[in-house]
């Protein structure tokens, strides 16, 4: 699949890895990005000098009426990256785990079902599309003290799973974008393990989407873990 003359949009897009792929999107000549996030000034903050081919939009993932909205104004989408995430880090033994959990499944988890679920009759419409789950390692493996986090991961990595042949039978390519630590603010705390550039992400994760790949491992990390635990779905009928 080539980016080049694509209309792509990604949430999460105000910081960290999300606005590394708009400028990835861009450098590789998408037709038209739309930038998602909470607050419109944050995208304002951050896409201030990019040209019109960035479009700029509030979406919050854990609201269906802000999801719906979405879908509406933006109905020519052809590729849909799901980027929005949360990692919170509550010990599991305080009383707010429960609403830590809750919360991460609803912006992890929940929020990209409702995202695809309101995407799919704008790509099957559009042709040649797919859908990006952008997840983690935590999707494969337990991370320590943060096990909500990793629920909520591997819920949304069993659900590509799960979606991808039904909805390639429509026409809708879907992916699964797994890494390790990117250097955002969202790992500004965790000082231990190596962390990838944002930019580099970016970039190994637009190659998998040009390549078709349909499990994309864009760092050292996950691309190790996977040579020594390789990925086995096995589905009951």
């Amino acid at each position: 699949m080539i980016l080049k003359d694509k209309t792509v949009l990604v949430t999460g897009a105000d910081g960290g890895l999300g606005t590394a792929l708009v400028q990835e999107l861009i450098n590789r000549n998408v037709k038209k990005v739309y930038a998602t996030g909470l607050k419109l000034q944050n995208l304002k903050n951050q896409f201030q000098n990019y040209d019109n081919r960035v479009e700029l939009l509030e979406l919050d993932v854990t609201s269906t009426d802000s999801i719906q909205a979405a879908a509406l104004n933006c109905n020519d989408t052809e590729i849909l990256i799901n980027n929005a995430g949360i990692e919170l880090k509550i010990p599991f033994l305080k009383e707010e785990a429960a609403k830590t959990a809750l919360f991460e499944m609803k912006v992890n988890y929940i929020g990209v079902i409702e995202m695809i679920n309101n995407f799919i009759p704008h790509l099957q419409k559009n042709k040649d599309t797919c859908i990006v789950n952008i997840l983690s390692i935590g999707s494969l493996t337990v991370i320590k003290r943060l096990g909500t986090y990793c629920a909520s991961k591997t819920a949304a990595h069993i659900l590509t799973e799960t979606i991808r042949e039904e909805l390639e039978a429509l026409g809708i390519k879907v992916i699964g974008a797994y890494m390790g630590y990117v250097n955002t603010q969202m790992t500004k705390e965790e000082t231990k393990s190596h962390k990838s550039e944002p930019e580099e992400i970016a970039y190994e994760i637009c190659n998998g989407i040009e390549n078709e790949e349909e499990r994309i491992f864009p760092d050292a990390t996950t691309l190790n873990f996977v040579k020594k635990n390789p990925i086995k779905t096995v589905f009951f009928d």
